[in-house]
């Protein structure tokens, strides 16, 4: 029922729900994305259980049957789980984006207002925006790395990628160890990144939750 009048509430003009609805929902859709976030989190570690227990199951002899049963018995206890896990997303629905939704759609509310709020808003939608295309092209860069390091990738294809981020020294990448040294700084830089993103996005929930 709630996602269902929330897609309603998406279908009528803004200007139809009032702003104290807009605030209590905003508040509502972040503990349901929160809860999802977690479900999301449970999900990930109970697939990789079961998909572990069929692992173990398969590598089994077959004569051996006390560690067959053992091993059927764990299978079933992480397939319930993970039918539990799945059954509380499912009613949960799409919780996440729907939160997304409501902060957009106040976000424009606040940004066309005489709030003060607004222009620390757009800041931050610009640095976001900005680290949306740096953060993806540093990660890629970093893979290439690590591919190259690895005997999967070229070192040719890593430099095309570090020279599009304008980090290419004098002299270019020196051997591995060159893209060794350059990928730590690709890391380095990519958890500053995250860092800020995540610092970016909690403080732009503190402003639309007044």
């Amino acid at each position: 029922m709630f996602v269902l009048n929330r897609i309603e509430a998406f279908n009528r003009p803004s200007d139809v729900i009032p702003f104290e609805m807009i605030d209590e929902d905003l508040r509502t859709a972040r503990q349901r994305a929160r809860r999802w976030e977690g479900l999301s989190e449970r999900h990930t570690a109970v697939v990789a259980l079961v998909r572990k227990a069929r692992r173990e199951l398969d590598a089994i002899a077959v004569w051996d049957e006390e560690q067959v049963v053992v091993a059927e018995t764990r299978l079933g206890t992480y397939t319930a789980a993970l039918a539990e896990v799945e059954r509380d997303l499912a009613e949960v629905g799409p919780a996440r984006e729907l939160y997304e939704e409501l902060l957009a759609r106040e976000e424009r509310r606040v940004a066309a207002s005489a709030d003060p709020r607004g222009a620390e808003l757009l800041e931050i939608g610009r640095l976001l925006a900005e680290l949306d295309v740096e953060l993806p092209a540093r990660e890629r860069a970093r893979a290439a790395g690590l591919a190259a390091l690895h005997g999967r990738g070229t070192l040719g294809e890593f430099v095309r990628h570090v020279e599009a981020l304008g980090m290419m020294a004098e002299g270019g990448v020196q051997g591995m160890d060159g893209v060794r040294e350059v990928v730590e700084q690709l890391e380095d830089r990519c958890r500053g990144l995250e860092r800020l993103r995540d610092g970016l996005q909690i403080r732009r929930e503190e402003l639309l939750l007044g």
